[in-house]
């Protein structure tokens, strides 16, 4: 685009037109699940949380045999949740910040949009942990640049908390628990882009190991320790570990060495339905419909008690279950007539799905980016908390509450104090950092926490494909 003129003396002359313009943040929308869910301040070493998870078996018509088989009256467990923790930080010099004050200097103050972007982050990766085992690895990879190795493709909920500068490592899982990475040196994230295959493209700065291949997971270094346990809040998982795992199809031998280990001081091996939620796989072969197979998990978990509030689902998925709704249902259409007060419309698409089996109804299907692709989760709201030691509410204060469209609005970003401190607000902490540029200020963001399904027969994880 030409300018306005090539006239230098009239370039010099004109000004730069500051009229409504508004600083505006490309970021994501929140997770609806994550603002719903019960957030509750704990202390101490652990959230114990104990579990009645049957009977004892010894009911009969038989008072002998009753005799033969006396027993305690129930088999009971007891979790022992600890907490996870997620860092966000940001640095500022005095130059920035002084620069950046008032109208007249910047649109937002250097401070409050860094302290945006930061608090921003910590909210997509906890949108991310709650679905996913607390290792900060996010999904497979479906490609990879065999030529070069500059880059993978990964399914577009699995990139959602990446951004360029990430460090990247390619996790190796065995058994529903990562066993290895291919290397310990993490890849940098160049560019983030959709392809037309339908996935996201991770391109890095420099070549990745020749090692990695299809199947192996992208995750965030920092995601485990040094015996490959989660440092992140542990979620519902997926086919990987978590609350309500899918190892293996719940079956075969990986299925049983993932279950037998102890979970949060859990063996869940001996009531694997209840104690790791209910599981539906959808039979594809059977040609069963997403929607269908939502209807089994709604029937498993009203069999186990519960009282589904909620199902989620991937917004991809979101998709598949909105046409298979239209192309199975009849719809009535009004046309020109007398009595009519405008003309025809047509609108494609659904702005609420809702789901019943028997009594038990959800009003609305929530989609989530967040949510991993081929899997839902029908979930009870009450029997789900985020147990924190830190301050919540503000890095949790800008989500959907109910599905709506949209995303925070960095105009109201609350600027951090300048004081150096420890723990302000039971969120964050100021501390100086030397800089290039002279002495500078580092705010750090912490997230301790984790997620607890107090029930976990009340929930149930629906496998698509």
């Amino acid at each position: 685009m030409p300018a306005v003129t090539s006239d230098s003396n009239v370039i010099a002359l004109l000004k730069e037109y500051y009229g409504e313009q508004d600083f505006e943040a490309q970021v994501f929308r929140g997770d609806a699940i994550l603002a719903a869910v019960k957030k509750e301040r704990i202390g101490g070493k652990y959230y114990p949380q104990p579990v009645g998870v049957n009977a004892a078996g010894s009911t009969t018509s038989d008072y002998l045999i009753l005799q033969q088989n006396a027993a305690n009256g129930f088999g009971g467990v007891e979790w022992k949740v600890t907490p996870g923790a997620i860092f966000s930080s940001f640095v500022i010099d005095p130059r920035e910040f002084l620069a950046s004050q008032g109208d007249r200097s910047a649109f937002l103050s250097v401070f409050a949009v860094r302290a945006f972007f930061a608090l921003d982050e910590m909210r997509k990766y906890l949108s991310s942990c709650l679905y996913r085992d607390g290792t900060l690895a996010q999904g497979p990879v479906r490609a990879v640049d065999t030529t070069n190795y500059l880059y993978v493709d990964v399914d577009p909920c699995d990139a959602m908390v990446f951004a360029p500068n990430t460090p990247t490592l390619f996790a190796v899982y065995t058994n529903g628990a990562i066993s290895s990475f291919r290397t310990s040196i993490a890849a940098t994230v160049q560019s983030i882009q959709n392809t037309p295959t339908g996935y996201t493209r991770l391109t890095f700065s420099s070549a990745i190991p020749a090692s990695v291949s299809v199947g192996d997971w992208v995750a965030i270094k920092g995601g485990v320790n040094s015996s490959m346990q989660p440092l992140a809040p542990v979620g519902f998982g997926g086919s990987q570990g978590g609350w309500l795992p899918t190892v293996g199809g719940r079956s075969g031998a990986s299925w049983t060495s993932y279950v037998g280990t102890s979970f949060y001081d859990v063996n869940r091996s001996t009531y694997p339905d209840r104690l790791c939620g209910g599981y539906v796989a959808r039979q594809s072969s059977q040609n069963e419909t997403y929607t269908q197979a939502l209807l089994r998990g709604l029937k498993n978990v009203r069999r186990q008690g519960g009282e589904p509030t909620h199902i989620v689902v991937n917004d991809d998925d979101y998709s598949i279950i909105a046409n298979d709704a239209l192309a199975n249902r009849t719809f009535f259409q009004a046309i020109n007539a007398s009595d009519k007060g405008s003309e025809n419309e047509v609108v494609q698409g659904i702005s609420r799905f809702q789901t019943a089996f028997s009594t038990s109804w959800i009003n609305e299907i929530v989609d989530s980016p967040y949510c991993p692709r081929n899997f839902a989760y029908i979930i009870d709201i009450n029997k789900l908390k985020l147990l924190t030691i830190t301050a919540a509410e503000e890095p949790l204060s800008e989500l959907p509450l109910k599905n709506e469209p949209g995303a925070p609005e960095p105009s109201k970003a609350k600027e951090p104090t300048t004081q150096f401190g420890f723990l302000w607000e039971d969120l964050y902490n100021v501390v100086p950092i030397a800089l290039a540029s002279g002495p500078g200020m580092q705010v750090i963001y912490q997230f301790y926490g984790n997620f607890l399904l107090t029930n976990t027969a009340h929930f149930c994880v629906v496998q698509f494909n």
